[in-house]
């Protein structure tokens, strides 16, 4: 056995035997996520493949009544940690959070992706939010950090605001930091009402070593509106980036639009429309995906997905192409 693997076996057998000193039962979670992809872009990795795309196990529980932890481990590929933090909910309206997790920027981000409505995240998290950054970073949306959240003013069963801020190394998941800085990342939602909810995001950082760092710096603002079988998220995001090749900052931006309608409780009929632009100052780097898609629950933690995206972009060397994917979401 490597010693990924022995780590992790590790970390759920010791966690498991914390729980049982405490006389508690920990919460064992999972799932898998099988998929098909049809990509008809010209030498496309993908064009034509099925994958397991996802083979997680989620343990949760608490140390103590106010102290939780939570041990996230992906199989798939190679295995890996995506969380593991611990936290301590102080009172009604802060909790401390410590550890490996999602970083607290954007509505979408902190999606479980078995909760998003779309396979596939937006143009402008997959860019600008740790997935596939254009900075480098690849982390799944997480860091290693430290935060506070929470919520004041509860009315009628929901909280008029919530908070999210914390400081993180600003290398991504597994790794220690580059440099002496830390980083900030935050949300703050405010919610006028059940219904709808308004946010505004920022994160500022340093990337690179400490005789040479760099800005990275985003910006975002979002809206979600749900009522009944009506659902509707939308957020625009920008971000400053530090080119190492040309030797300059440069700008990205992207937005996008997500609609669900939820038809009984098995089917809900999606649509998305997202935009993003690698570098503002060169229209060539824009792309434009068109996106229809369908969620199906047959029973009871399935879930079967379709999605069909037309892509198109500015670029004279790239043609616009046709996406086309299917997972099915199991979990147990």
């Amino acid at each position: 056995m490597n010693r990924p693997k022995i780590i992790i076996l590790f970390l759920v057998i010791s966690s498991i035997s914390l729980q049982a000193q405490e006389n508690t039962t920990p919460k064992i979670l999972g799932n898998i996520n099988l998929r098909y992809r049809y990509d008809d872009t010209e030498n496309a990795t993908s064009s034509n493949s099925f994958d397991v795309r996802r083979a997680r196990l989620d343990v949760r529980g608490n140390v103590v009544k106010p102290l939780e932890y939570r041990i996230h481990i992906e199989f798939a590929n190679s295995p890996r940690m995506l969380d593991a933090n611990l936290n301590w909910k102080i009172n009604q309206h802060v909790s401390l959070i410590a550890g490996q997790y999602k970083i607290p920027f954007s509505l979408e981000n902190p999606y479980n992706p078995n909760a998003l409505e779309m396979i596939d995240n937006s143009l402008v998290i997959t860019h600008l939010v740790n997935y596939e950054d254009v900075s480098g970073i690849r982390a799944n949306g997480r860091d290693i950090g430290v935060s506070l959240n929470g919520n004041f003013f509860k009315k009628d069963g929901y909280s008029l605001i919530n908070y999210y801020f914390g400081l993180f190394n600003g290398a991504g998941i597994n790794n220690s930091d580059t440099n002496n800085a830390k980083d900030f990342s935050g949300i703050l939602s405010i919610n006028p009402n059940r219904r709808l909810t308004l946010a505004v995001s920022h994160y500022n950082g340093k990337i690179g070593a400490n005789n040479n760092t760099r800005d990275r710096i985003r910006n975002g603002f979002g809206i979600k509106y749900k009522h009944n079988s009506l659902y509707i998220r939308s957020e625009y995001i920008d971000g400053k980036t530090w080119d190492a090749t040309n030797n300059e900052y440069f700008r990205s931006q992207g937005a996008y639009a997500v609609f669900g309608y939820h038809i009984g409780e098995k089917l809900q009929p999606l649509a998305r429309c997202d935009y993003f632009k690698y570098d503002k100052s060169e229209s060539r780097t824009q792309q434009l995906e068109y996106t229809a898609g369908v969620n199906y629950f047959p029973v009871e933690n399935v879930r079967l997905q379709f999605n069909y995206t037309r892509k198109t972009k500015k670029d004279d060397l790239l043609n616009d192409n046709n996406y086309i994917v299917t997972q099915i979401w199991i979990k147990f």
